[in-house]
C-alpha cells in the first residue's frame, strides 16, 4: 500500500499559493492594524488583531483564487500583484469595519495604499525574491494533454 505522497502534492504552484497567502495576508493585516489604532500600538487589543486578521484573510482570498486560473501569471509581476492586492485590500477593509478616520472609505484607501507600498517593498527583500522564484511556475505553460 502506497502512502500519501506529499511531495507530489506540495509542488511549486502550491508553494507559491501558500507563500502568497501568508505574506500578503500578513501585509494587509499589519497595515490594517496599524491604521485601526492610528499608530498607537499600545492601544492594540485582541479585537483589533481579530479584525485585522479577518481583513487580511479576506483581502488575500481573491489573489489565491486567481492562482487557479490562467491569469495567475499576472501575480508573478510585483507591480501587478501589489496593485491587484491593494484593490482587494480596499474592498476587504471597507467590508470588514468602518473607517476610524473622517470619510467612509478613508481608512480602506489608506490601508490599500499602505499594503501596496509594503508589498512592493517586500518584493525587493530575500523573502520577495524567493516568492518570485516560486511564481515562475505560473509563467511557463504546461503542455496540453493529448
Amino acid at each position: 500500500m502506497e502512502g500519501l505522497n506529499l511531495r507530489k502534492f506540495w509542488h511549486g504552484k502550491q508553494k507559491f499559493r501558500a507563500a502568497l497567502c501568508g505574506h500578503q495576508a500578513i501585509e494587509a493585516g499589519v497595515v490594517c492594524l496599524f491604521l485601526m489604532v492610528q499608530g498607537e500600538l499600545a492601544a492594540v487589543t485582541l479585537t483589533h488583531v481579530e479584525i485585522a486578521t479577518r481583513t487580511g484573510l479576506l483581502a488575500v482570498s481573491p489573489a489565491v483564487a486567481l492562482t487557479f486560473t490562467r491569469f495567475a501569471r499576472h501575480l508573478a509581476n510585483r507591480w501587478t500583484s501589489a496593485a491587484f492586492f491593494a484593490v482587494c485590500t480596499f474592498l476587504a477593509d471597507a467590508a470588514i469595519h468602518a473607517s476610524h478616520y473622517s470619510g467612509e472609505y478613508t481608512e480602506a484607501a489608506m490601508t490599500a495604499l499602505g499594503t501596496f507600498i509594503f508589498s512592493v517593498a517586500v518584493s525587493y527583500t530575500p523573502v520577495g525574491k524567493k516568492i518570485d522564484e516560486l511564481s515562475e511556475h505560473f509563467l511557463h505553460t504546461e503542455p496540453a494533454a493529448e
